[in-house]
């Protein structure tokens, strides 16, 4: 009866306590094992603190997985842009005129203007002067000043263009004029001249101010 007794008791805790605590009886004298009400407690305190630690951690997560896309959506906005280049922002100065500034600074043939796309807002103008020498000159695209001058003395392939473009009934000034757009390249390339205007590439002979959209 006694036995009885301590095994309905020992039942009756393990009830209260949830299931927390395993009941062992022996038939013997020694009395049963069982968790203590201070390990019970401990043991759902460790349960209830774990699961908001992990929901925290998914949260940062998330979290950082939504930062990682703002990211990706801003590099892919700024690489459009960049392909884009400054045709967006051409400025006042065409590339005609900025041709006109650089011949009055440096006489020669032009082999090449091009507007700068890293933001400095400028158009960079080669002009050949005879053998392997190309002037670079720089021209502000808001007020057609001159900005910056470089002077190359040993240019790969300068001898051989100078003497294309000298004597071509095309110049580089026409061949831009030959395309109705804002244009935003001009450059001799592979017997002929090559122009960008925005996003669209065109080819000029060097005998006649024809274009022809490339692609």
């Amino acid at each position: 009866m006694k036995r009885n007794a301590v095994i309905a008791a020992l039942t009756a805790v393990a009830v209260i306590g949830g299931g927390a605590a395993a009941v062992a009886v022996s038939s013997g004298d020694d009395a049963p094992a069982t968790a203590s009400p201070a390990d019970r407690v401990s043991l759902v305190a460790e349960q209830d603190s774990a699961a908001p630690a992990d929901r925290d951690d998914d949260r940062d997560d998330d979290r950082d997985d939504r930062d990682d896309r703002r990211d990706d959506d801003k590099d892919d906005q700024d690489d459009r842009r960049d392909d884009k280049g400054a045709a967006a922002d051409p400025g006042n100065v065409t590339v005609a005129q900025a041709i006109a500034a650089a011949l009055n600074h440096t006489s020669g043939t032009v082999l090449s203007a091009d507007l700068d796309d890293d933001g400095d807002r400028r158009w960079e103008v080669e002009i050949a002067t005879g053998g392997s020498t190309v002037h670079e000159i720089d021209v502000d695209s808001a007020t057609g000043k001159i900005v910056r001058t470089e002077t190359d003395r040993d240019e790969d392939d300068a001898a051989a263009e100078l003497k294309a473009v000298k004597g071509a009934k095309v110049s580089a000034r026409d061949a831009a004029a030959a395309v109705d757009s804002t244009v935003t390249s001009v450059e001799f390339d592979d017997g002929r001249w090559e122009v960008e205007a925005g996003e669209v590439d065109w080819t000029v002979p060097l005998d006649t101010p024809r274009a022809s959209r490339e692609g």
